[in-house]
């Protein structure tokens, strides 16, 4: 006779938020968890204890594609046949919870923030979401939904600012410079969504071509020139980055200037900064923690 359960939650790290943004519900959920798990068998007197770690659940991946890997934390043909039944019992249960978490975000919490009109409904005389669950939508359609589709009719103020970040990871500089070159690099951490031409004059179209441009100057492995845009701006805007890589001996120091970008666009830009590249590669190549 075996028996096993989830004893507690060690991890939980990340966000979520949801936005009424010009009619539309968008959000965003990013969490990794850890969960530690525990039991006996009548032929061990051992308290059998392991962990099942919980990542990348987010708005990219439904609940069957979330990452959710279990360990055993002693070897032993006892503690193996518990680790076997927390494959087979507790993982279905966690992508249970995943998929309710996620149908609570979009759907009845989504709900929420959508604000009647006089013609009933939902905003600009649209119908209220449906109670049933959406589906998780891939990331190119998640980043559509991101920005202003430049088909409506509304003014949308185009004075134009600049952004500037600084990040740090845990990598030589040659192998970071790499991750936003390499098209192979690119496409493990965008997901295969990535068609990158890595030569000067070059062109590049990531998460289905949510995000264009093309390479003015490569000097590897100090820095990249970009001209850069979201698909929804005007045909004609484009925006010019600078990334700047510094090797600091521990680590490589990214610096990113972007010039001329939509103040409307600023929050989303960086936000999207992080999330897709910065901390997808830290996540993808490990170069969030340890050592050179």
């Amino acid at each position: 006779v075996v028996s096993t359960q989830s004893t507690g939650m060690t991890t939980c790290a990340g966000e979520a938020s949801v936005n009424n943004r010009k009619g539309k519900v968008i959000y965003f959920f990013e969490w990794n968890i850890v969960l530690k798990w525990a039991g006996k068998t009548t032929m061990s007197n051992d308290n059998i204890t392991g962990k099942i770690e919980i990542e990348n659940i987010s708005e990219e991946n439904s609940a069957d594609e979330v990452d959710i890997t279990t360990r055993q934390t002693k070897n032993g043909a006892e503690h193996s046949k518990l680790h076997a039944m927390v494959k087979s019992q507790l993982v279905p249960r966690c992508r249970k919870a995943i998929e309710e978490y996620i149908e609570f975000l979009q759907v009845k919490h989504g709900k929420q923030v959508i604000l009647p009109t006089n013609k009933g409904g939902g905003i600009n005389g649209q119908p209220q979401i449906k109670k049933e669950a959406a589906s998780v939508n891939t990331i190119k359609k998640k980043m559509d939904e991101t920005v202003l589709s430049s088909n409506k009719t509304e003014k949308v103020d185009m004075k134009r600012t600049d952004i500037n970040l600084t990040d740090s990871f845990k990598c030589r500089a040659d192998d970071l410079f790499q991750c936003f070159v390499n098209p192979d690099k690119m496409r493990v951490y965008f997901n295969g969504a990535a068609e990158v031409d890595p030569r000067e004059s070059g062109k590049f179209s990531l998460l289905g071509g949510a995000i264009s441009g093309s390479f003015l100057d490569i000097d590897p492995p100090k820095s990249i020139q970009l001209h850069w845009r979201f698909k929804d701006w005007p045909t004609d805007m484009y925006s010019s980055v600078t990334l700047t890589f510094k090797d600091t001996g521990s680590s490589t120091e990214l610096t990113l200037n972007q010039v001329g970008v939509p103040q409307c666009f600023v929050e989303q830009i960086t936000s999207g900064w992080y999330k897709y590249y910065f901390n997808a590669i830290k996540a993808r190549f490990s170069y969030g923690s340890g050592t050179l």
